[in-house]
């Protein structure tokens, strides 16, 4: 007789084995109520791009991480050692932590972290694993989440990054600020490239994680990448910049001025290379006597230039075939009282003739007036607009004034004609005096100044010929005239003086605007340079631009010569 007991053992014992199995797979699939489901969503900010020279960057965005836990995830037991530990590594005061432990119960905003100190608490967190200082929810052991955002409200987070500035008060204004609680520049670059630096998306990772708080990136994530702000590359020469900020400090003190402005452009494509001034400000820590630096001036104050207009006026004749630059007239040895004037026209120098040249050389009131009673009012007046006044230069720079000139009616009366052909009743700023000046020193094209790494327009605004016998003339007042002190061997010096008094009240002061702006070339450069001080009151004969804007004019071409940028 066969023993059938012992198959049936076997088939007991393989039902058994099976029903195990089925326990295991089906505890294995089915989430028990408790369950914590450790699919996270994060969000990865994108940061504001940066603005950069060609070897330096005046501006950055540095991350700024936010580490967040909910209180439960640390187990009581452990609480004194996280809280010792997570203090030491972010430097967070233990009471503050623990009363932030105690006082919430859903998730919790810990510290505020920079890189080094994020990376340093990856490492901490793995080392707190380790000892067990997580309590398991759900099944799961949670740590702390380092995230790039700070949330406000349910779906609701703001992006975490520090504008860093590392050269300080270098560029400022004209590099401006930002503005965290606005979220966008404010004023100089920082302001009129906002659309472009400004962050354009923040990137997500959605996926499951582990105890260590990475994401575990396989098909069930979903990885969308920030798009960061574009980087904004400037012409700027950080190191011809910040000398002569150095030099515009000394000059301020020394000729006892408001403020000194100088500026380096290259002549053919407009590009500035420098733009500086003596009134500046550190964009991390302004104080209320910072406030005023924080105007830039360049292009928001409006001034009278003086006799630095008067080769504006004289290119406008020569285009109007207007006069011949060896014609004579009389200069009335200084003073000449004509009719249409109560009170006479005045020369520093008295001079009983002049060529017509040598009142640009000599900087001859009387007989640039005389010069400009020639033009008709239409010519006077569009010949000013096509040089760029009354107009917006189109630098790269916000909230730019753009100025005043004499109405055509206006410039019917001879008054103001003359007034105006030696800088008088005209308003403008300096970048458009800057921009005037370079239509002579490019062959008669105004190029539109920039000071970003972006492509300048160009106009003809006058002949070649009219520009070449301009500068000319312009070189002839370094060689002999008001500005002999510009003189540089090796390297091709030429400009304008400019002196001009101050309005206040209705009243012109003892106070003035000093101003050189003029050229320096050699065979393979060619560069157009403004110096001007605002309100010097520098004593006699200091206040003279021949006194103190050309010789900074020079100081800064001997820079420029240093740096390799000019001289054969």
């Amino acid at each position: 007789m066969k023993n059938t007991k012992i198959p049936v053992i076997y088939i007991i014992f393989f039902l058994f084995v099976m029903a195990l199995f089925g326990a295991f797979l089906f505890f294995s699939v089915t989430k028990p109520k408790s369950y914590f489901n450790p699919k996270i969503t994060k969000i990865e900010s994108a940061v504001r791009g940066n603005i950069k020279t060609e070897n330096f960057t005046l501006a950055k965005s540095e991350k700024i991480y936010s580490v967040y836990i909910k209180p439960v995830y640390i187990k009581k037991t452990k609480k004194k050692m996280f809280v010792d530990l997570f203090s030491i590594y972010t430097g967070v005061d233990k009471k503050t932590l623990y009363k932030k432990l105690k006082k919430y119960k859903k998730r919790v905003l810990l510290a505020k972290v920079d890189l080094k100190t994020k990376q340093q608490l990856v490492y901490l967190r793995r080392i707190l694993d380790y000892y067990r200082v997580f309590a398991s929810v759900g099944g799961v052991r949670r740590a702390y989440d380092i995230e790039s955002v700070v949330y406000v409200k349910k779906n609701r987070y703001e992006a975490l990054f520090n504008r860093v500035y590392p050269y300080g008060d270098t560029f400022e204004p004209f590099l401006g600020r930002y503005l965290k609680d606005r979220g966008r520049g404010d004023n100089g670059i920082e302001d009129y490239y906002d659309n472009i630096l400004r962050p354009q998306r923040n990137g997500i990772i959605i996926g499951y994680r582990d105890v260590a708080g990475n994401v575990i990136y396989d098909k069930n994530s979903v990885v969308k990448y920030p798009i960061n702000g574009k980087d904004i590359k400037l012409n700027i020469n950080l190191v011809l910049q910040r000398r002569i900020e150095k030099l515009l400090d000394e000059a301020k003190n020394l000729y006892r001025a408001k403020e000194v402005m100088a500026a380096v452009m290259d002549s053919k494509t407009g590009k500035i290379l420098a733009i500086a001034t003596s009134n500046r400000y550190n964009p991390k820590h302004i104080t209320k006597k910072d406030i005023p630096n924080m105007k830039i001036s360049a292009v928001r104050y409006l001034y009278e230039p003086g006799s630095v207009m008067k080769p504006i006026t004289f290119a406008i004749l020569l285009e109007n075939k207007k006069v011949n630059p060896y014609e004579v007239l009389n200069g009335y040895n200084g003073h000449w009282k004509p009719e249409w004037r109560k009170t006479p026209i005045r020369d520093d120098d008295p001079f009983a003739w002049l060529s017509a040249e040598n009142a640009l050389v000599y900087s001859s009131n009387i007989v640039i007036s005389q010069l400009a009673l020639r033009l008709t009012n239409r010519q006077f007046y569009e010949g000013l607009k096509k040089f760029g006044f009354s107009k917006y230069s189109g630098i790269d720079l916000p909230y730019e004034l753009k100025g005043v000139i004499r109405s055509l009616r206006e410039l019917h009366y001879p008054i103001y004609k003359s007034t105006t052909a030696y800088g008088y009743g005209i308003m403008v700023n300096f970048i458009q005096l800057l921009k005037a000046y370079n239509v002579f020193n490019n062959g008669g094209v105004a190029v539109t100044p920039k000071i970003a790494d972006v492509k300048s327009e160009a106009k003809r605004v006058i002949s070649a010929k009219t520009a070449g016998e301009m500068l000319r003339i312009l070189r002839k007042i370094v060689l002999k005239g008001t500005a002999k002190n510009a003189y540089i061997d090796g390297v091709f010096t030429a400009g304008k003086t400019g002196t001009a008094h101050v309005s206040k009240n209705n009243k012109y002061e003892k106070i003035y605007n000093s101003s050189f702006f003029g050229f320096a070339n050699d065979s393979k450069h060619k560069y157009t340079i403004g110096v001007t001080f605002l309100d010097i009151k520098a004593p006699f004969p200091n206040y003279f631009a021949s006194q103190s804007a050309v010789p900074l004019f020079k100081k800064i071409v001997i820079i420029m010569r240093d740096e390799k940028m000019i001289g054969d």
